[in-house]
């Protein structure tokens, strides 16, 4: 479920979706199949949240070119998404931002509170992105980035032929050293780009591998290359996969996966017990799998380690006379 949820809320950050009334729909029927109806509700939110932002959007947009300030304004796409519905940790990170977002985040605060009175907004940067038009000696290229990436092409934007430290990037970005190496990996080792966007000193395998004294420079050479031959306009996504959590957020909420995956699979196997009362292993396992099916397969492992709880905590025994079977404890 959670995964699910995961790529629809990248699926609608980045407006990638293919056709939102399908996604709406596909929701509708995860009520159907019997999905918890948190979970469902929240999902819901999510659409809601987002035909609500466009609305702010608009209104927002008409309100800068009534004063004379439109450029700003309508190169942004504010997202306003409720934190119980969107959030999968609490955690925020600090980064630098470029001068011209820092410039227009007041006035975004004080147009909602205009119509939210008593309402806080929290900026995930995290989860934003944009759009930067990157010049090489061969041409002009609009690069999609994370606000991450953004903040570390913008400390080249005055000296873009210098060469500049890892420590030096640390300090500009304000990025934590983990999100930092992340992010300068996604731009000198991005996957099948025939010419990369930074270039580092030494080349290392891997982000742990870089030292504060390691140096990186934007690649005046970069192009988009189509069928072999090197473009001088072109448009390239380096976002990938959008980072939606941090490490330690990934960790609780793998952790949370297998705890939910756990009490599913040991609901589940008291649902059958109570209505059969007796039944083989066999049986037991497909009919476990029956239930399941539309939230997740369980391994045998899984089936077998939540079986053996459910003897030792007393809601169903061996029967005596055939091992292979197993009775209820009402």
């Amino acid at each position: 479920m959670r995964y699910h949820k995961a790529h629809l809320t990248r699926r609608l950050i980045l407006e990638t979706s293919a056709d939102n009334e399908k996604e709406e729909l596909m929701v509708e029927w995860l009520r159907d199949v019997g999905m918890p109806a948190d979970y469902v509700n929240k999902l819901q939110r999510m659409f809601q949240d987002i035909k609500v932002s466009n609305d702010l959007n608009q209104a927002f947009k008409d309100q800068y070119r009534n004063n004379n300030n439109a450029s700003s304004a309508d190169s942004m796409n504010i997202k306003i998404l409720n934190t119980a519905a969107w959030s999968r940790s609490s955690e925020r990170i600090t980064v630098s931002l470029p001068r011209e977002l820092e410039d227009i985040v007041p006035e975004v605060e004080e147009f909602y509170k205009q119509s939210h009175n008593g309402r806080k907004l929290q900026w995930h940067h995290l989860m934003s992105n944009g759009v930067v038009t990157m010049s090489t000696k061969l041409g002009k290229f609009d690069l999609e980035v994370t606000t991450f990436q953004m903040a570390v092409f913008y400390v080249w934007n005055q000296r873009p032929y210098d060469w500049i430290s890892f420590e030096n990037l640390r300090l500009a970005t304000e990025l934590p050293d983990v999100e930092l190496r992340r992010t300068l990996w996604s731009l000198v080792a991005f996957p099948k780009l025939k010419r990369q966007v930074l270039l580092m000193e030494p080349v290392v395998q891997a982000p742990k591998d870089f030292r504060d004294d390691s140096m990186f420079r934007v690649n005046q050479d970069f192009a988009v290359v189509k069928n072999g031959k090197a473009q001088n306009r072109g448009k390239l996504n380096l976002i990938g996969r959008l980072q939606l959590a941090t490490e330690k957020s990934r960790e609780e909420d793998n952790e949370d996966i297998v705890r939910l995956r756990i009490y599913r699979t040991q609901e589940a196997i008291n649902q059958i017990m109570k209505m059969r009362k007796r039944i083989n292993n066999a049986q037991l396992q497909t009919e476990l799998v029956e239930i399941l099916k539309n939230m997740f397969l369980p391994s045998r492992r899984l089936i077998k380690e939540q079986i053996e709880w459910l003897i030792e905590n007393g809601y169903m025994k061996r029967d005596t006379e055939d091992m292979n079977y197993f009775i209820y404890v009402a």
